[in-house]
């Protein structure tokens, strides 16, 4: 999920919203303002208003608490977490990486909902003790709506389909019982897709009675039928591709090549003989700073190639994923989602270059297991 406003980091973890959270932001202050708060003259006041604001936004602080509680035991687990961003469904997670185990994978996705019922429970007291104290109506009812819709919204996402947390909660479980991740992944991602069905079906049977205010299951629904279909085909590769090592889908002995090399020099000098689809950029010392991909190099207009230097196209040392020849390539799939997909380099125990995987060496392995026959050896 692509950020569009980082709004800044928890403990390294970027934080940010994209713009659709303006929508879910609007949606819930209009539910408050005119259909939960209480008014004299039948339509919302201003104070409505005001407190209707004030209650979708505790309402996202209480969604980004419900995602910093699923990174903060993920990084407890060793997984790496890249960021957080808030959306109109809610919030992703970004991890690089898995849980290790179905212990962990159980404990990260429960602490979600869990985190979402504590909540419930802080505005329900709050709303006690406001009650009891004799507080203003309004504070009361924006505190009654917080505990109530964070309490649908554990009871949501406790549902048994990915990617819900539930989904996760059903992974570790089948998990737990075949001892085989991959195919926990994919029957929580088709148990995903059925509940996705579902809420579509009814839907359109909303947009038939309510108009488009009752339809609104169907996007959450084609929202979750998209992330659980993503998931499947995720863990099918994912399955096909763990006997099958780096080294073996690597380009060995790909070409590093200077950062002040130019394009043209780089095509005349380097890419006849080379076919690989990346290369390695050195810096001015020598050491690695870098790949460049032949779609950056065909990308750069004939005229301008003998000015334009592979410091100008390459991938940043940083966002790119590194890994072992002997590591199987399913362990380096997260690592190349969290990373966009850059080339992967591949150094020796002495941390020398002797490789490089992109996306299309991944999909041809992924193909090619997929698609070979059962029972016949190639």
């Amino acid at each position: 999920m692509r950020q569009s406003i980082r709004l800044g980091s928890f403990a390294g973890i970027v934080i940010g919203v994209n713009w659709s959270v303006l929508v879910i932001l609007a949606l819930f202050a209009w539910e408050l303002a005119d259909y939960v708060l209480p008014s004299q003259s039948g339509s919302p006041s201003g104070a409505d208003w005001v407190a209707g604001v004030i209650g979708a936004v505790v309402l996202l602080l209480s969604l980004l608490a419900h995602e910093i509680s699923h990174a903060v035991v993920a990084r407890h687990h060793g997984v790496v977490v890249q960021s957080i961003t808030l959306f109109l469904f809610g919030g992703v997670t970004q991890l690089e990486g898995e849980a290790h185990d179905a212990g962990a994978d159980f404990r990260i996705a429960a602490v979600g909902p869990a985190t979402s019922i504590a909540l419930a429970g802080v505005f329900g007291a709050l709303q006690a003790v406001v009650a009891s104290a004799g507080g203003h109506g309004l504070v009361e009812n924006v505190l009654s709506w917080l505990w109530k819709i964070n309490l649908l919204l554990a009871a949501f996402n406790l549902i048994p389909a990915a990617p819900l947390d539930g989904g996760r909660i059903l992974r570790a479980g089948l998990w737990t019982r075949s001892h085989d991740r991959s195919r926990a992944s994919v029957a929580a991602a088709r148990a995903g897709r059925v509940f996705a069905v579902v809420l579509i079906g009814l839907g359109i049977v909303g947009l038939a009675y309510d108009g488009l205010i009752g339809a609104w299951p169907a996007f959450i629904g084609l929202f979750l039928y998209s992330a659980a279909r993503g998931e499947e085909q995720y863990a099918l590769i994912r399955g096909s591709l763990a006997n099958i090592s780096v080294g073996q889908v690597m380009t060995p002995k790909p070409p590093a090549v200077p950062s002040r090399t130019t394009v043209s020099d780089l095509v005349m000098h380097y890419l006849w003989q080379y076919h690989g689809e990346a290369i390695a950029v050195t810096d001015d010392r020598g050491y690695l700073a870098g790949t460049v991909t032949a779609q950056a190099v065909r990308a750069v207009p004939v005229e301008r190639r003998a000015t334009t230097t592979l410091a100008q196209l390459v991938v940043p040392l940083a966002d790119t994923p590194v890994a072992r020849a002997d590591e199987p390539i399913s362990s380096l799939l997260e690592r190349f989602v969290a990373k966009s997909g850059n080339p992967v380099l591949v150094l020796d125990t002495h941390n020398q270059l002797v490789g490089i995987v992109t996306g299309a060496d991944v999909q041809r392995a992924a193909l090619w297991t997929m698609g070979r026959p059962q029972g016949v050896r190639r």
